[in-house]
């Protein structure tokens, strides 16, 4: 019996051992892996279809009158977002893999690393959340914190190179990742900012000399980034148009096809699952009656309800997947925490920006002389070729910021409780209005059939 006990038990564990080893976060970060060609890079990424859409702020919303988003009509091109905001345990994927790199990278992995010091104040306990925010498990689905625009930038690239490797491998344009780890985009980003990272160099990714065509372009798939502020607007907004939600589906029709001269209001919500002011705060869906849909701060010191009678349930940021917030299935839009977009902040942008596809990227001043719009940083304003804009309100906000509208800004190196990220990639294609951009192979992969 005995001898039979123990190779029942010897079987169990050939089957059951690797499931049980595989949900070990520390058993995964033990190597640096090439990426795995089955795993779509896409995925938990909504595709949001480009089209026209009014950007900004109403007066009537704008009850503490600020003059720098104004109502204008802008058209954005197709591209997809993240249904989530990036979370620890994503960020600490991309910590672990450069922790792996060993010696020598030191540095790229300190400026990795968020700043959990970001918690901490004066007249507040909040050491726990100092130890273990970012790193217990307990987190793994919150929403990192803590990122810099700087760092959530450099971790799209990451993303980036991640999703490129195994079509790079394949065609022998970089070395075995397991024995010369693929820094492509990432390595040039740290090589701008800095030249080295942290003074430690960062040495190019080997390549070989093998082609398949000596004239073809090695095309992979696009960039992973930051939205621009355009964009992300476009994607918490245009989801509660009425034309766009009715004709997504149809792959011939535009998101204002319907009725091609809808108003500005009609095609215009300040929250992203619709509604029109302050009391569609709460669901109205039968058995969810009355429930936030997202966490904010709803009163002075308020931030989650009385027990038995919880407002959003959360005093501090909530799980990534809570209060399910379009019908793109975009979660945490407005509220939970702020997110990081590309643009630099000026005041004046929808005055000078292009009307299809706007986006602020460089240090340009507002208006045409720039004697008159000069900022004399840290003198009379905070604004600075640093000022970096996010958006969407969060746990610590009061509902007016919760708007899609409202914009503020914080200087790209900073970090701070209450701003996260999440990332988009343009989808080429997906503009013309043709049945074959949605049904056939992929444009990456077509290319890179062999």
């Amino acid at each position: 019996m005995n001898f039979i006990n123990s190779i029942l038990l010897f079987f169990a564990v050939l089957l059951l051992g690797p499931a049980v080893l595989s949900t070990s976060e520390s058993k995964e970060a033990t190597a640096i892996q090439v990426a795995a060609k089955n795993i779509d890079p896409f995925k938990d990424m909504a595709l949001v279809r480009g089209g026209t859409y009014t950007i900004g702020m109403n007066t009537e919303e704008n009850e503490m009158r600020q003059w720098n988003n104004p109502y204008r009509r802008v058209t954005v091109s197709s591209f997809r977002i993240d249904k989530y905001e990036v979370s620890n345990k994503k960020y600490r994927d991309y910590t672990h893999w450069l922790e792996k790199l060993g010696k020598g990278y030191e540095g790229l992995v300190k400026d990795a690393l968020p700043d959990t010091t970001v918690w901490r104040e004066d007249l507040a306990y909040n050491e726990p959340m100092v130890e273990g925010y970012f790193r217990a498990k307990a987190f793994n689905d919150y929403p990192v914190v803590g990122v810099s625009w700087v760092q959530a930038n450099n971790y799209c690239r990451w993303r980036t190179d991640r999703a490129n490797e195994p079509i790079l491998l394949s065609y022998g344009l970089i070395a075995d990742p397991k024995t010369t780890p693929y820094l492509g985009k990432l390595n040039a980003a740290i090589t701008t900012q800095s030249g080295t990272a942290s003074g430690t160099a960062v040495s190019a990714p080997a390549r070989t000399a093998k082609r398949i065509k000596s004239d073809e372009e090695y095309i992979v798939k696009p960039d992973f980034r930051l939205p621009t502020e355009a964009e992300w607007e476009y994607a918490a907004k245009v989801a509660s148009s009425k034309n766009y939600v009715t004709n997504f589906q149809n792959n011939k029709a535009g998101s204002n096809s319907r009725n091609p001269g809808s108003s500005v209001v009609e095609s215009d919500s300040p929250y992203p699952w619709g509604g029109v002011g302050i009391e569609d705060l709460r669901n109205t869906k039968k058995g969810k009656q009355g429930m936030y849909m997202a966490n904010f701060k709803s009163g002075n010191g308020d931030y989650m309800g009385m027990i038995g009678y919880s407002n959003d349930g959360a005093g501090f940021p909530a799980k990534v997947n809570s209060f399910m917030q379009n019908k793109l299935g975009l979660h945490n839009v407005s509220g939970n925490v702020n997110e990081w977009v590309e643009d630099i902040y000026r005041p004046l942008s929808s005055k000078d920006m292009s009307d299809m596809n706007p986006f602020r990227g460089s240090a340009a001043l507002d208006g045409d002389e720039p004697e008159l719009s000069a900022y004399d940083t840290d003198m009379t304003t905070l604004i600075s070729n640093k000022s970096r804009v996010y958006k969407g309100g969060s746990w610590k906000d009061r509902p007016y910021w919760l708007n899609i509208g409202t914009r503020r800004f914080l200087d790209q190196d900073k970090s701070n409780s209450s701003i996260g990220f999440r990332c988009v990639s343009s989808a080429f294609g997906y503009d013309a209005a043709s049945q074959s951009a949605d049904n056939s192979t992929p444009w990456w992969k077509r290319l890179f059939k062999k």
